[in-house]
């Protein structure tokens, strides 16, 4: 810890200037005591509390955000992820962090909920969470995370929208029309693979080969390859660019507004429900739910069970194994 650099008298009273910890970077200023020896008391007060905190005791919950991010947010494919969670650090007050508790953020998801649903909620205590658990791994924080034992709250699961194959067909015709000549090879990877846009989007000409496509970077880190059609393929390669750089051009916004033209309605969703079309379809022409997860490049296999119920032997056995189907079949 360093020496106090500097107590001066100021224009409205005696100014602090001094490193609480240079090896850490915490420096604290404070200006307007009314006198000296309450500006060196504060200097002491400080120290000790730093002393037996290990922290800065001045330290607020968006000062671990930075922390946060600098050590580990920044690696993150999320670019919105460090954003989202400084605005919830300060839609909490961006309280002192070392008296942040479970209790103040109950209090303000009550409040919360008045505008957003469960779901929202739980992605932002999910973030928070996130934040004290990764400074606890890289030895930053050392008190217990104090939203380990807030539990989440539970949301309805909601049926997730497809579409048929006749709205198929009118998709890639209003892609067809677009003036983006890349929307319609684009929409096609999603709908042929079930790849996420911007895995489509932003594949290179050397990962379209021998009637595969192979995804890297993807969202959980892991590579995958796909089988696409032999037209599919040809598609692709003739309208990329050439080179072994990007095969197309952002047409996400042309996607956008060639969905608009159909008519279609489906909340909450745009290219993703493209995705979402490609699973339940291949569910219900009788895929394997493991075999789907690798497809998807699901990391847990709670995402890809989404889809289980498509399947058309889903439950099936309740038809011979339920005591009455028992019940006929002894009386039979």
């Amino acid at each position: 810890m360093g020496a106090c650099r500097l107590i001066t008298k100021g224009p409205k009273g005696w100014d602090v200037d001094f490193w609480l910890d240079k090896s850490a970077g915490i420096r604290k200023r404070k200006r307007g005591f009314r006198t000296k020896s309450e500006a060196e008391r504060w200097v002491s007060d400080t120290r000790r509390q730093y002393s037996q905190r290990g922290r800065d005791p001045g330290e607020r919950l968006s000062d671990l955000v930075d922390t946060w991010q600098e050590l580990h947010g920044s690696t993150l494919k999320d670019p919105y992820r460090y954003s989202r969670t400084m605005a919830i650090a300060h839609a909490l007050g961006n309280p002192i962090a070392a008296t942040f508790t479970a209790l103040d953020f109950g209090r303000y998801r009550t409040q919360r909920l008045k505008d957003c649903t469960p779901a929202t909620v739980n992605h932002e205590h999910r973030y928070l969470k996130a934040v004290f658990n990764e400074l606890i791994r890289l030895g930053v924080w050392h008190e217990a995370n104090p939203l380990a034992m807030l539990r989440q709250l539970k949301v309805d699961e909601t049926e997730r929208a497809f579409l048929t194959l006749d709205e198929c067909r009118l998709v890639l015709q209003e892609c067809a029309a677009s003036t983006n000549s890349h929307t319609l090879p684009v929409a096609q990877i999603c709908l042929a693979t079930g790849a996420r846009w911007d895995e489509a989007e932003n594949l290179t000409r050397p990962q379209v080969a021998n009637g595969q496509v192979r995804f890297v970077r993807t969202k959980n880190g892991k590579s995958r390859s796909v089988p696409i059609p032999a037209e599919l393929e040809k598609l692709i390669l003739s309208r990329g660019y050439p080179g072994n750089g990007k095969l197309f051009s952002s047409c996400r916004s042309a996607f956008r507004k060639a969905y608009e033209r159909t008519g279609l309605h489906t909340p909450g969703q745009m290219t993703h429900i493209l995705r979402h079309t490609f699973a339940s379809h291949y569910m219900m022409q009788g895929g394997n739910i493991v075999t789907l997860q690798r497809i998807l490049g699901h990391g847990d296999i709670k995402m890809t069970m989404r889809y289980s119920h498509l399947a058309p032997d889903h439950f099936a056995t309740a038809l011979t194994h339920s005591p009455m189907a028992l019940l006929d079949s002894a009386e039979n």
